[in-house]
């Protein structure tokens, strides 16, 4: 592992969260478009995984463990935590119907919100095939930030499929030619679809053209991974200019939204100043606190918006700026606790028993013969 890129991961996470609860945005860049940290995320991913897998990938036993592992990772958390945002929303509606049945209709912020919203098959199917946001809902459903969690999960089987498929240059190439086909048609979704040099939000896709964005951001990161094997250049002057670069586009931003699709490469630059564990940013990001957040951040990402079901209540009444902070550390505070809990029992142990799963002999070989069977014991 890591450290420095676990202690990105788990600021990121944590900057998203942020973001979704809306606190500071009006005077913090980085909360406001505190977005396209979820391209950090697709970057980091990029970069990972071709590290653990590019050379791996050989056979069908090992595209057949890599599957498991990355399912195993992703989905437990994903079914409990739309369970979770589900039942939170709804115990939200009943706590409405009581207060509003015994007349304290007036300290509701949405009194007329009163109907239970109970899932569609079309929705427990899509989350449970991790295909709902492949594009197929005409919005965001359910625990509305797992829309990436679903396009992350294709792009890994089209990573799986580039590497079993094309060796050498040739992989490299479709790497970049991948890369850049995401970013064009975000290019144009953003400007044609979202209209976003004149709304704002460029890069903001979700649930219709989210997956061609984590292409873009993945593949750009499996390219970052090929570069940090050869590359040597003195670590502090790449994080300086990783960091100036991102501040920059921040404060671009608002003024320029065209400015969003330059963030995955600043981040591919800043992943690429601190992959091996040198200067003083990544000693920053190594330290126990930094490290407590990246190992939680997959909760803290997925837990974050049932928790601000709750939290929507205090953000409406907030006043001063004594009281956006009393309730932006709390719900900090609860967040951490929250994901501590998930991360101990759902996550990581799950994840575990996938990985074991995936370690026992299938039904393929190990060598790179693509389709050749495991003889029979006889």
């Amino acid at each position: 592992m890591i450290k420095s890129l676990e202690g990105g991961r788990g600021c990121a996470a944590l900057v998203v969260a942020l973001y979704h609860l809306g606190i500071g945005a009006d005077y913090f860049s980085f909360i406001r478009h505190g977005y396209l940290l979820v391209d950090l995320f697709f970057v980091l991913s990029g970069f990972v995984i071709c590290a653990a897998y590019s050379e791996r990938m050989r056979s069908p036993a090992e595209f057949r463990s890599f599957f498991i592992r990355r399912f195993g990772r992703l989905f437990p958390l994903l079914v409990f935590s739309t369970v979770v945002f589900v039942i939170a929303a709804n115990a939200i509606v009943l706590g409405k119907q009581i207060a509003y049945a015994h007349g304290y209709a007036a300290l509701l912020s949405n009194p007329d919100a009163r109907d239970f919203s109970i899932p569609g098959a079309a929705e427990i199917i899509a989350v449970l095939t991790m295909t709902h946001g492949l594009g197929i809902f005409d919005r965001l459903i359910l625990n509305t930030p797992s829309w990436s969690i679903s396009t992350e999960f294709f792009t890994y089987l089209l990573f799986a499929a580039a590497c079993l498929l094309v060796g050498g240059k040739k992989r490299l190439a479709l790497y970049a030619a991948l890369s850049l086909a995401g970013l064009l048609i975000c290019i144009g979704a953003s400007v044609r679809v979202h209209d976003c040099l004149a709304q704002g939000g460029c890069l903001s896709l979700t649930y219709d053209f989210g997956f061609p964005r984590t292409v873009f951001s993945f593949f750009l990161g499996a390219l970052t991974f090929h570069v940090s094997r050869h590359l040597a250049i003195d670590a502090r002057i790449l994080q300086l200019a990783g960091l100036s670069a991102l501040c920059l586009l921040f404060w671009l931003a608002d003024a320029y939204p065209a400015a969003g699709f330059a963030f995955p490469a600043v981040f591919a630059i800043l992943i690429l100043s601190i992959c091996n564990d040198q200067g003083p940013l990544a000693a920053f990001l190594s330290r126990e606190p930094f490290q407590v957040l990246g190992q939680r951040s997959y909760s803290i990402y997925m837990m974050h918006m049932p928790l601000l079901l709750f939290f929507d209540y205090l953000t409406d009444r907030v006043e001063s700026a004594l009281a956006a902070t009393l309730v932006l550390c709390l719900f900090v505070a609860v967040l951490l606790i929250v994901s501590g809990w998930t991360y101990r029992f759902i996550e990581d142990p799950l994840r575990v028993r996938f990985n074991r799963v995936a370690s026992r002999p299938g039904l393929f070989d190990t060598t790179t013969n693509f389709l050749k069977p495991k003889k029979s014991a006889e």
